[in-house]
């Protein structure tokens, strides 16, 4: 991964604002409710962010998009509200 120092730009993810990734997994949701809590969470990682490794951001992300791809996931709109919704994403693995 290293080369004198160096890290080798085949070995990186190239950079992606928040806004392309929330637009991303927005595309991932299977339903409109789903689409509403992709800006929640997102939002709720980027906060965390600061105090995670880019592995544990990468992480959450990850976490965000399995939900978004889960059919059996199925929230109501009654289950997303402003501040609840951006405490959804998980700080910490299973």
């Amino acid at each position: 991964m290293r080369n004198g120092g160096h890290v080798n730009l085949d070995d990186t993810i190239p950079p992606i604002s928040w806004r392309e990734m929330e637009a991303i997994l927005a595309t991932l949701a299977t339903t409109e409710t789903k689409r509403i809590m992709v800006r929640h969470l997102v939002e709720g990682t980027r906060k965390q962010a600061h105090f995670l490794t880019p592995g544990g951001v990468m992480t959450e992300l990850f976490y965000i998009a399995s939900a978004m791809l889960d059919v059996r996931f199925s929230p109501s709109t009654s289950d997303i509200g402003g501040s609840e919704a951006s405490s959804l994403s998980s700080a910490s693995p299973p």
